[in-house]
């Protein structure tokens, strides 16, 4: 009945439906006693899953999650032992009701704390056993589902000494795993990027992120630990300061995607496009739409970037061809078409003159389809092999393939 939310990254975030207040109850057994929405979970899918929201002691003061019945109930129950209740315990619960399927995980601290203000309110006051006091839950239980799904934040005032404080937090997901050959991008403006709040690894990198060095070469110029500038690019990427992307290569190829047609539909985004790829900076000497998109559409597997300058000539149009790719990569309107290549086995090398080839002496296992080459060259960065010496040998040689995709 527990279920992990991890399951559900790709999913919205839930709106709270409706929060129960539920206690266990002497002679009647563990009950709804206040719900805001009224009505929205009935008696009947209550009864079902009572025993996982009042739970046996063992089971108190933990997050449990029940997603049943078309529900997603997330609660904390507590049980308070005094002298004052019938059979010397007070049990309750209150639980947030989400929709089922949907992301909820950022609830959970909350339904946490306010459990534990609401035990802190019971023992300082008897706030939820006075019946003086405890008529006041249903409105402050609605009070806090109407300004948690507005606002995502809500304070009120308990008593003089107690003020419920909730703020729902965004979870990001995991950031992705970071390769020597990516190209970190900052997405902010550098000069807003204060040196004082960062590590000092990652004040030591900052000035090396540029949108054209890879992570490879940034550990090389910054003189840090590979492991290190991959750990920090990670972080900021979590923050939202950093997108990765690939190398730029006059070599490489490009096919646009469906979120293309968005740059056609959203002029607001055209303009933004418009001023990042202008090669002059001047807002009043923009380059075309018209341009820019033709550029894009005409990108497909076998047409290289320096096959598109040649046909448009960007510097003409006051176009920068290379901030181009970097924008429409950002933005998801295009994506990198990597080669592959593949050693087949019993296949005959082509050597000139009996010179070995620049990748003979080249980890074959890096020749299984699986490695592109902007993988190989930085796996073999110590022999300086470039993209092109790479391509140029393999498509000289009869025992190699290359996959495109």
């Amino acid at each position: 009945m527990h279920t992990m939310d991890n399951r559900l990254n790709n999913k919205i975030d839930s709106p709270i439906e409706s929060i129960l207040y539920c206690e266990f109850h002497t002679t009647a057994g563990p009950m709804i006693v206040y719900q805001m929405p009224q009505s929205h979970v009935t008696k009947e899918q209550f009864d079902s899953i009572s025993n996982y929201l009042i739970p046996k002691p063992e089971l108190e003061r933990r997050l449990q999650t029940v997603n049943a019945l078309g529900l997603k109930v997330i609660g904390y129950p507590i049980g308070i032992d005094h002298a004052r209740y019938p059979r010397n315990r007070l049990i309750f619960n209150v639980c947030f009701v989400c929709q089922p399927h949907m992301r909820t995980f950022h609830y959970e601290p909350l339904v946490k704390k306010l459990n534990k203000y609401f035990e802190e309110l019971e023992l300082e006051c008897q706030f939820l056993s006075s019946p003086s006091s405890r008529v006041k839950i249903p409105t402050i239980l609605e009070d806090i589902r109407v300004k948690l799904n507005e606002f995502k934040a809500c304070r009120m005032d308990m008593t003089s000494s107690t003020t419920i404080n909730l703020k729902i937090v965004k979870v990001h997901p995991d950031p992705e795993e970071v390769l020597d050959e990516q190209v970190p991008v900052l997405l902010t403006t550098r000069s807003l990027l204060r040196p004082s709040r960062w590590d000092l690894t990652t004040q030591q990198i900052l000035p090396y992120i540029d949108g054209f060095r890879h992570i490879l070469r940034i550990a090389t110029e910054a003189d840090v630990e590979v492991s290190l500038v991959k750990a920090c690019i990670q972080n900021l990427i979590y923050y939202g300061i950093v997108k990765l992307i690939p190398i730029f290569q006059y070599s490489n190829s490009y096919l646009p995607t469906q979120r293309l047609v968005e740059l056609y539909e959203n002029e607001e985004l055209q303009q933004e496009c418009q001023r990042y790829v202008s090669r002059s900076g001047s807002c009043d000497n923009l380059p075309s739409f018209r341009s820019i998109f033709k550029i894009f559409c005409n990108m497909n597997y076998g047409i290289t970037i320096r096959d598109l300058c040649l046909q448009f000539n960007p510097n003409s149009l006051n176009i920068d061809e290379k901030r181009l790719i970097r924008f429409g990569l950002m933005k998801g309107l295009i994506r990198r078409i990597h080669r592959y290549p593949v050693l087949i086995e019993g296949g005959e090398s082509c050597e000139v003159n009996n010179t070995p080839s620049p990748i003979s002496c080249i980890n074959k296992n890096l020749f299984d389809g699986d490695h592109n080459y902007d993988q190989i060259c930085c796996k073999v960065a110590k022999q300086n092999l470039s993209v092109k010496e790479l391509n140029d040998d393999v498509e000289r040689r009869d025992d190699i393939l290359l996959i495109h995709k």
